[in-house]
């Protein structure tokens, strides 16, 4: 019974191993990498486009403020002077004096919002160039790695379907836990008694439970639930 099922584990082991080459292949990470790099961008380009739309409306909005100014200095200027009071004349040129100042400050506005904008822009082709690098990184890392896979697959396929012949012949209550444990990423799950500890998480045994896993043959550690057996080799 304990014959047929570390039988099995020992060719699942190779299984594990097999998938564990193409989980850990240098392809998959930059599949995994390139991928997320990839989604980064998206996210980058997505809030860089927001943020030179506000800036294109502010400069939008600025611009109109620098044209409607103008048109009031235009309009002081075609004033005639003469006609006006001692109070109209000083009132008017503390305006033309206030569309001057005001002027120049939203001309400075409009030209640091311009570097900001010429920036974000670059900003944007850069991103997206790096995203499309990625992409193609990405790509390639997608051909190299179901290469891999496609070469292993027969491996593969051969060992399942020894694992499935075994199965036959294996106790199903021992089976049962196998699948078990392996699902929930324990392996191996029969482990040997090493020292008066567990195989799997080197928890050492009381004597009370060495004596029962003499009798037994088997039995499950209290800690990392793995089953315990006696080598007699």
């Amino acid at each position: 019974m304990l014959e047929e099922i570390l039988e099995y584990q020992k060719l699942d082991a190779k299984l594990v191993a097999v998938e564990q080459e193409i989980a850990n292949s240098k392809a998959k990470k930059v599949v995994n990498q390139m991928a997320e790099f990839v989604k980064t961008a998206q996210m980058g380009l997505v809030n860089i486009e927001k943020n030179a739309s506000t800036l294109i409306q502010e400069y939008e909005e600025l611009n109109t403020k620098f044209e409607n100014l103008l048109k009031e200095v235009e309009t002081i200027t075609k004033i005639k002077f003469d006609d006006l009071d001692n109070t109209n004349l000083i009132e008017q040129e503390k305006r033309a004096n206030e569309c001057v100042a005001e002027l120049l400050v939203v001309e400075k506005n409009i030209s640091n919002l311009s570097k900001k904008i010429n920036n974000t822009l670059k900003e944007f082709d850069t991103t997206k160039a790096k995203g499309m690098q990625a992409k193609q990184r990405h790509t390639q890392g997608m051909k190299e790695y179901n290469d891999l896979v496609n070469k292993k697959e027969t491996e593969i396929a051969h060992l399942k379907s020894e694992l499935l012949k075994i199965e036959k012949s294996v106790d199903k209550k021992l089976l049962e836990k196998y699948k078990k444990m392996r699902e929930d990423k324990k392996f191996p799950v029969f482990v040997p008694l090493i020292s008066n500890s567990c195989g799997g998480c080197s928890m050492q045994l009381p004597t009370s439970q060495l004596n029962k896993l003499e009798q037994a043959g088997m039995m499950e550690c209290e800690n990392c639930r793995r089953v315990i057996f006696i080598n007699k080799k």
